[in-house]
């Protein structure tokens, strides 16, 4: 099973947790795993798929983010209902297929994410902080690891919008979904490696946002985010450039 894993996520254009994120998400979706069903547990879900545990735990931790599974202390975890969503709003939560595509949603999360970064240093709580410094770690951790991080990325701008105390915000995420940061992915289609510089600039770019807000910075929080998804859009956009010269 290992060998066909690794074949499929290959032709799908995904990584390992990727896929396996892809197949169990399809399974929630169909009814094959109802709400309220519990989830195999990792070592039955890495016999079956042949991949290691922690490529199972990266996979179990989109699906938390995408608002599909959640974690029962000390009972394991259980599938949620889908969310569901009003047919004018279902291409927000389509993975974008190009560069134009992703700028374009850039735009759109700048426009909601630059006002979450400024609430969230007015409103969040000592928990909420702490959250967003332990998911900006990871983040960090990964980016030094050289590892993919776009799922320690998305999570860190979820904490943020939790910290708002709104929650249409932290909906307005997952609608889009982490499939919006797919750095990874369209670096694959156009041949080219992880830059450790570009992953580098990110990691700054999200301690001056953290930074602002734990200093209850209002202006400078929004600032950092702005800057921020606006050097994305301009990341996306060298990125397109050299894919055509690939």
């Amino acid at each position: 099973m290992a060998s066909t894993s690794r074949k499929q996520a290959k032709e799908s254009g995904l990584n390992l947790s990727q896929y396996v994120a892809t197949q169990l998400k399809a399974r929630i979706l169909e009814g094959d795993m109802t709400p309220g069903s519990k989830l195999p547990t990792e070592q039955k879900l890495t016999q079956e798929f042949g991949v290691s545990r922690t490529v199972i735990r990266e996979a179990i931790s989109g699906l938390k983010q995408d608002g599909l599974l959640v974690s029962r202390q000390g009972s394991g975890v259980f599938v949620l209902e889908p969310k569901q969503t009003d047919e004018t709003l279902t291409f927000l939560s389509q993975n974008p297929q190009t560069i134009a595509g992703v700028i374009e949603t850039l735009e759109l999360r700048s426009s909601v994410e630059i006002g979450a970064s400024e609430f969230a240093a007015l409103r969040c709580s000592p928990a909420q902080e702490a959250k967003i410094l332990d998911c900006h770690q990871k983040f960090k951790q990964r980016v030094i690891s050289g590892e993919i991080s776009e799922s320690e990325d998305f999570a860190l701008h979820v904490a943020i919008a939790e910290a708002t105390n709104n929650q249409k915000f932290v909906d307005f995420l997952h609608l889009l979904g982490r499939d919006t940061i797919p750095r990874s992915e369209l670096r694959k289609k156009a041949n080219l490696q992880t830059d450790p510089e570009v992953e580098l600039q990110i990691l700054q770019e999200h301690r001056e946002i953290v930074d602002a807000i734990i200093r209850r910075d209002r202006d400078a929080a929004g600032q950092a985010m702005r800057a921020h998804l606006a050097n994305g859009a301009e990341r996306y956009r060298v990125l397109a450039r050299l894919a055509q010269l690939s």
